[in-house]
């Protein structure tokens, strides 16, 4: 059965695959002829014979398959249960959906430009508006037959999962759409504002960011609806994917906000500092600031909408699952904003350490001035945004229940782990160059050993600090985990805990005793838990 099914849906999904690519390429070859367009292809008459074959070939085969697939999942509901058709209902419809963005991306960006006069390419319009139709006629299609079979015999185990990672996909590829269209589309808008000798050019960044925003905002919002909407909305509340989703784009927008908000004050102080050009920029301050304001301005709003969608999601389940998201957004922001403050801190002490060896070993140049100054300006940015945001998100001694969340130990592990890989690095650069010192190899009179020694030197005082400050944070926390209970020792029944306290289960035996606080459920759910415990084994509980 299952080898049967393998072959058919294999043999579906690459004759469909076929079908597709000649339809819409064929289309296009003649859309080019009748609009004397020019084509692609030397010879149109090679791509008729090309693409026709792969249409005649395949569509036959596809239809064959297709309809000894439908004709099985009729007969039998394990047919439309099984994991390998749903598997390839998802897989198809994942494809198309990728192809649908691309090619209505295409579509809107090729319309807008000709509605705003920046194009006159009317064959563009037409073979991205085919291309468009062919691949939403097969969405629409496999889309149908997904959500028959899932009202007629449901979705669960393996099936949901596969549905959770098209959905949860799209909806990540259409997020990103829409963030980055209007990023880059309020950047482009601001600077048409404050440069009055700037236009909309034929093949500008307009036409491109209104049509990567508007993609977006249908994938995105085609997903949005149809995830929120029962019963998938229940099955999916619980739902890792779901939270992966949305923590990886939060994890984006945090970073790209920070990093805006580093180039916005990066550009300020170097400014305050004298420096005309910070960072390169060829054009005037107030039009290079456009994009990084625009970057605050979208991903920072973004980073509170999806915050308020993990709180809102959270807040529907029980209370130990809110916390958990608060904990996990919270170290979260913490560790993204100690990257960023550790990376300005080692930044600019290697920028002193250069500055200040290099002038002790050759004469100071005055074109260097502004150098330096350029990425001091940069670094102390780094460190005015991540230090404040690292100390508003983080607690070095927070609740008892909160020093063993899997998120507070991932972020003292990651960042203890960063610190000393970083530290291991940059010693062995910091020995390898003391060698090269002390043996005299070819660039040690020219004093190179001695920078890298002050660089590698810059990395390792914050990488040692970071990591010392947070393995004793390790530590505090390893010695403030509670003593476990007695061997042996069991609660007496009958004693009512206080009100508001947790129900505690005392478990002994031969293998000695421990205390587990168990809350959020019922005592009838608790021995129905414990029932499965090993022979000989017994508990006790406190009510």
């Amino acid at each position: 059965m299952i080898q049967r099914r393998l072959y058919i849906y294999i043999v579906a999904a690459a004759s469909f695959g076929m079908v597709l690519v000649g339809l819409i390429n064929l289309g296009s070859t003649a859309l080019n002829q009748l609009l004397n367009a020019t084509p692609p292809y030397t010879n149109v008459r090679d791509a008729y014979a090309g693409f026709g074959a792969v249409i005649l070939v395949g569509l036959p085969v596809w239809g064959f398959h297709w309809w000894l697939a439908q004709r099985f999942a009729a007969r039998n509901a394990d047919e439309r249960t099984s994991a390998i058709r749903r598997l390839y209902l998802y897989v198809v419809l994942a494809a198309t959906g990728i192809a649908l963005a691309v090619y209505l991306r295409r579509l809107i960006e090729a319309a807008v430009g000709f509605v705003l006069g920046t194009s006159s390419d009317g064959a563009s319009i037409t073979r991205a508006l085919w291309a468009t139709l062919v691949v939403t006629a097969f969405w629409l299609y496999h889309f149908r037959t997904a959500t028959v079979d899932r009202n007629n015999v449901g979705e669960s185990g393996v099936s949901a999962t596969l549905r959770r990672w098209y959905a949860y996909g799209l909806l990540f590829l259409g997020l990103a759409f829409l963030l980055f269209g209007a990023r880059n589309l309020l950047q482009q808008i601001w600077v048409l504002l404050v440069d009055r000798g700037q236009v909309i050019a034929p093949g500008g960044l307009v036409p491109t960011a209104m049509a990567t925003m508007l993609t977006g905002l249908l994938i995105w919002g085609f997903h949005s609806q149809w995830t929120a909407r029962p019963p998938i909305a229940q099955d999916d509340q619980r739902s890792t994917l779901r939270a992966v989703q949305r923590f990886l784009a939060l994890t984006g927008c945090v970073s790209l906000a920070l990093f805006g908000a580093s180039q916005l004050l990066y550009y300020a102080l170097a400014r305050i500092l004298g420096i005309e050009h910070p960072g390169g920029v060829t054009t005037s301050i107030v039009v290079a600031v456009a994009s990084p304001a625009a970057t605050v301005i979208v991903f920072g709003l973004a980073w509170l909408w999806i915050r308020r969608q993990l709180a809102a999601d959270a807040g529907a389940t029980e209370a130990a699952r809110q916390a958990g998201v608060r904990h996990l957004y919270t170290h979260l922001v913490a560790f993204l904003a100690l990257a960023t403050l550790a990376i300005g801190a080692a930044g600019l002490l290697w920028t002193l350490s250069d500055q200040i060896l290099n002038n002790a070993l050759h004469p100071p140049s005055g074109g260097q001035v502004g150098d330096w100054r350029d990425k001091v300006s940069l670094f102390i940015t780094l460190v005015v945004v991540g230090a404040p945001m690292w100390l508003t998100h983080w607690r070095q001694s927070p609740e008892l229940v909160e020093r063993y969340t899997l998120s507070r130990r991932l972020y003292l592990y990651a960042t203890l782990l960063g610190g000393v890989l970083a530290g291991l690095i940059s010693g062995a650069i910091f020995v390898y160059r003391l060698l090269a010192l002390v043996l005299g190899t070819s660039d040690a009179a020219s004093g190179a050993p001695v920078i890298d020694m002050g660089r590698a030197l810059s990395v390792i005082l914050v990488a040692a600090a970071i990591g010392l400050y947070h393995w004793r944070v390790l530590r505090s926390d390893a010695a403030a985990r509670p003593a476990p209970s007695p061997s042996g020792i069991s609660s007496p029944t009958g004693v009512r805990s206080p009100a508001g306290v947790p129900s505690p289960v005392y478990g002994g035996g031969q293998g000695g005793g421990v205390l587990v606080t168990i809350t959020g459920a019922s005592e009838q759910q608790i021995r129905q838990a414990l029932s499965t415990l090993p022979e000989g084994a017994n508990f006790t509980i406190q009510r």
